[in-house]
């Protein structure tokens, strides 16, 4: 009984002895025992779970992030949390950072220990008291919770904690610069670049201690310079970086150095870089992208065993779904030889072969499209860019030069499609009968051999889509009908098939919209701008009796003729295509001219493309020495070339325009000898006589306003702003009430300028008097300026009635600032008039708001209770210090019931001016019922006010009294 006695009192003496222990070790103690105590359970009960979860996580984070191979890489993937648009990491931290905060919470030791008696003059003893942290361990835990939080994407957060960090653990100079590295990383990050720098060059080599230290400040460097404007600054820290990373850091980080050797010119560099990215420990996806890029940059002298072995590539099935790149890499390999007609044919396959429609389809399509494009090959550049493009991200490099490209491609590709075309047809034209039906055969022939493999593609993705219904998530249909305009690139001719020609017709709504078929179809505002709209509605012809006659005798053609001309499975729809007669074969000739002329001055004006602008254009003066297009090329060529310094060739063209048209508006320029220094100057002059034509046209003077539209006919007559000129030139007829004049000068207007910003308006005005509206001449030219401009939307109904306003100057107002939109800035006029209701009035508050209605600009200043409030209003804004406002501009003082009435029933403010008129001459009209009864007096004050605004005279009587303080 002795033993078991005996064990049990060991037993509880121990638990007593632990009690007292652990009560000893309290973090509210501070001695060497608790300290380590403390340290000791922070770091193996708490920190150490955290810790492996943190380096199991980022393992995976580095090994499993699919980096995006069109871009620069990031050097490490949790960077790309950054970047919203990039591919982001998977990974949380979050079980880490808890772990850390935990031992924060439980096991830091505040508490400062006790002093010791004969120390106080001990430097280091006094560090050691002024310390904030007495658990030798726990800076371990604050470096886990702010690397995970950089992990995670809390960058801000990140910094913070690291800027504590580097406060807080000043005994600890390696601790501290770690911190501060991982702060600079933090900055960058978050696009702080100063201050990322400024620490980064601040940390001296001598405090960079260890192996770790090293690399992770080599690797945050190489980082920073990555994504700044100077990345070629990273190549010696990330070489640096690389010595000393593993697995698949060591494989992204060989990769970036590839990509930055690339850009920097050094292919052998690059493509030794690329080898190792690949090496043994890399996925098959970095291998996969390493061996494209090594293509990129090979520069060996035999091509062959580098073609071999990507075919062999293709080959394998887990490489099916990449065999858009692997085309792709031999097609530059070709390219690098200058082997234009393979690296076009594999650039083909890589386009074809793709399965995933994405960046990398896009890729190949750009490089097929460069090299259509330099090859002036437009029409067929066309739609690589314009299925390329929308596959982009917007960051991709030279993202917005793409797209300008793509652009002008569109309408290149109109002009160049009907040269090709054209030119088919007319060779086609020369050729035998049996010749011509050979070649037909051949093309049907070819036609149902695309029609079979069509139908059996179709069938085939047919049973795929029902295998992926059943349950194949991942695979991803192809059967989308094509949505580019393809053309046959037959050396001997030229014609569309079924899909071609269908793909065509969608294309061409979609571009151009449904169009009658008509002269000008391609004009850009047809929908507001055609001459017959001009005529009077009184002219238009019903079915005359003569079409009438012709309709009833026109014979029913034979039914199978008529389908099998429409049917391209026969020689007729061929044959009615090919122009037999010269009447026929004349306009393919004109349309062949137009195309050729058109694709030049796009290739200019558009590219600035001067060579291949010149080509275009030689081969039209060649092809057709006396086409109509003469002159404008003639011109631009001048043009073209004193842009280039080039002045023989300059001179030589300038020659051809006094010879071939000395009375054109071109030949009588060219006769000025001081032509060439007035060209380098006329800009600015120009616009200096249009602000004094448009100052004289403000102030009535129009005998100044027809002066200056004959001086710069005679000065400038080829000027870009001539359409300004001709526009406030008509619109000075208006108030001398010469309608006939009026609408002659617009009618020029629009024939000789037919696509300017004066285009809607002037053809709006023309439109308007066709219909039988007629003329009405205002007191001043600023009533012209804003003539029949109605404030509506085209779904709102316009009254043919009279309309009545309401001129009580009880109710509520508002000030109109009425403006052109195209002569004021909108954004800047709001900017100043807020201003000056914030600088000029404390307690009142107003309310602004802006509308459009085409070229009439609308900027309300509301919630002014009676006529009284505004016109002491207008007296602050002529006095105000802060304020000028343009001489375009023009206040219109009108109640809220009188401009909802001009909403909603489609007036303009015309309709507002001219009843105000007659008021001012007539009996004022009786208040509204229900409203305060106002005296004729204040009534006629009212009206005085309103035209005197609109006259551009101010009224300066004082109004006391308002309910509202100026500062």
């Amino acid at each position: 009984m002795q033993a078991p006695q005996k064990t049990t009192v060991i037993f509880w003496t121990a638990v007593i002895m632990a009690v007292a222990l652990l009560a000893g070790c309290s973090t509210k103690k501070n001695t060497a025992a608790t300290r380590n105590y403390q340290a000791f359970i922070t770091r193996y009960n708490i920190y150490y779970n955290g810790d492996e979860h943190y380096k199991e996580t980022l393992k995976s984070m580095e090994e499993n992030y699919e980096d995006d191979y069109s871009q620069l890489l990031y050097a490490h993937p949790a960077d790309a949390r950054s970047n919203s648009n990039a591919p982001q990491p998977q990974g949380d931290f979050k079980r880490s950072i808890e772990k850390a905060q935990k031992a924060i919470q439980l096991r830091s030791i505040k508490k400062r220990p006790a002093k010791k008696a004969g120390k106080g003059s001990d430097p280091a003893y006094k560090a050691w008291m002024k310390r904030e942290e007495y658990n030798p361990f726990l800076h371990n835990a604050w470096m886990m919770m702010g690397r995970s939080q950089y992990n995670n994407g809390d960058f801000l957060g990140a910094a913070s904690t690291f800027y504590y960090i580097a406060r807080h653990f000043s005994w600890l100079p390696n601790t501290v610069t770690e911190a501060k590295i991982w702060q600079a990383r933090s900055y960058a990050a978050m696009g702080w670049d100063f201050e990322a720098e400024n620490i980064l060059t601040k940390i001296p080599e001598k405090s960079l201690t260890s192996q770790k230290l090293k690399t992770l400040y080599n690797l945050v460097s190489g980082s920073y310079w990555v994504r700044t404007k100077e990345p070629f600054k990273a190549i010696p820290y990330l070489e640096e970086a690389l010595r000393h990373s593993k697995g698949a850091q060591k494989s992204r980080i060989n990769y970036l150095l590839g990509q930055l050797y690339t850009r920097k010119g050094n292919k052998k560099a690059a493509y030794n870089a690329f080898k190792q990215a690949a090496g043994s420990g890399a996925s098959h996806r970095t291998q996969l992208n390493a061996r494209i890029s090594q293509s990129e940059v090979f520069d060996g002298a035999d091509i062959k065993p580098e073609v071999k072995a990507l075919k062999r590539m293709a080959r394998y099935d887990r490489n099916k779904e990449y065999l858009d790149q692997i085309y792709y890499a031999i097609g530059n390999l070709y390219l690098s030889r200058t082997d234009t007609i393979k690296a076009i044919e594999n650039y083909k396959l890589a386009a074809e072969k793709s399965t995933r429609n994405g960046i990398e389809k896009a890729i190949a399509q750009l490089a097929l499209g460069n090299l259509y494009y330099n090859r002036r090959e437009y029409a067929l550049a066309q739609p690589c860019y314009t299925e390329a493009i929308p596959l982009l991200p917007e960051n991709y490099p030279g993202y917005d030069s793409l797209q300008l490209r793509s652009d002008v491609l569109d309408e290149l590709a109109v002009y160049a499609q009907n040269v090709e075309l054209n030119d088919s047809l007319l060779r086609l034209s020369e050729m035998p009968r049996e010749q011509q039906l050979k070649i037909i055969g051949a093309i049907i022939d070819t036609l149902k051999r695309h029609e079979a493999e069509e139908a059996e593609r179709i069938k085939r993705e047919e049973y795929l889509a029902q295998q992926a219904a059943q349950g194949n998530n991942n695979m991803q249909g192809s059967a989308n009908a094509p949505t580019t305009f393809t053309i046959n690139t037959d050396d001997s001719w030229y014609f569309y098939n079924t899909s071609t020609r269908n793909a065509g017709k969608t294309e061409f709504q979609r571009r151009w919209g449904s169009r009658r078929l008509e002269d000008d179809w391609r004009r850009r505002n047809k929908a507001t701008f055609s001459f017959s709209e001009f005529e009077s509605e009184n002219n238009d012809d019903t079915d005359s009796p003569d079409n009438e006659n012709e309709t009833e005798t026109t014979a029913p053609a034979d039914s199978s003729e008529t389908a099998r001309a429409n049917d391209p499975h026969y020689p007729e729809y061929y044959l009615r295509q090919i122009p037999s007669t010269p009447e026929e074969k004349l306009n393919a000739n004109e349309i062949i001219q137009e195309g050729m002329y058109n694709v030049g001055l796009i290739l200019k004006d558009r590219l600035n493309a001067i060579s291949e602008a010149a080509t275009e254009w030689d081969k039209l003066l060649s092809r057709y020495p006396d086409n109509i297009y003469r002159l404008e090329v003639y011109y631009n060529m001048y043009l073209m070339y004193m842009r280039q310094g080039n002045k023989n060739l300059a001179e030589r063209y300038r020659q051809l325009i006094l010879r071939d048209f000395p009375e054109s508006p071109y030949g009588q320029a060219m006769r000025d000898p001081s032509y060439l220094d007035k060209l380098r100057n006329m800009e600015a002059d120009q616009e200096h006589l249009y602000e004094q034509a448009y100052r004289a046209y403000l102030n009535n003077e129009n005998d100044s306003v027809h002066n200056a539209l004959r001086h710069m006919q005679k000065k400038y007559p080829l000027s870009k702003i001539m359409p300004k000129f001709m526009f406030i030139n008509a619109l000075s007829y208006v108030t001398e009430n010469q309608p006939e004049k009026f609408r002659e000068t617009l009618k020029q207007l629009l024939e000789r300028y037919p696509e300017t910003d004066m285009t809607e308006l002037a053809s709006a005005y023309l439109k308007g008097l066709a219909q039988g509206r007629k003329l009405h001449s205002g007191a001043t030219n600023v009533r012209g300026m804003i003539w029949d401009m109605r404030l509506g939307n085209d779904s709102t109904e316009v009254s043919t009635d009279s309309v009545m306003f309401d001129l009580n100057p009880q109710d509520r107002q508002l000030l109109v600032l009425v403006y052109p939109t195209d002569e004021v800035s909108a954004n800047q006029l709001l900017f100043d008039v807020a201003r000056h209701n914030f600088s000029s009035f404390v307690v009142k508050d107003f309310d602004l708001e802006q509308m459009n209605f085409g070229r009439l600009g609308l900027l309300l200043i509301k919630d002014f209770a009676n006529f009284e409030e505004l016109s002491h209003y207008r007296k602050v804004l002529q006095q105000s210090p802060y304020l000028q406002l343009p001489p375009q501009v023009r206040p219109v003082m009108i109640s809220v019931k009188n401009f909802e009435t001009l909403i909603q029933q489609g007036r303009t403010f015309e309709d507002y001016f001219r009843y105000v008129d007659q008021q001012a001459a007539e009996q004022p009209v009786t208040a509204a019922p229900g409203s305060m009864e106002a005296g004729n007096d204040e009534r006629r004050q009212y009206g005085s006010a309103i035209i005197n605004d609109i006259s551009g005279t101010g009224d300066n009587e004082e109004n006391e009294g308002s309910e509202y303080n100026e500062q």
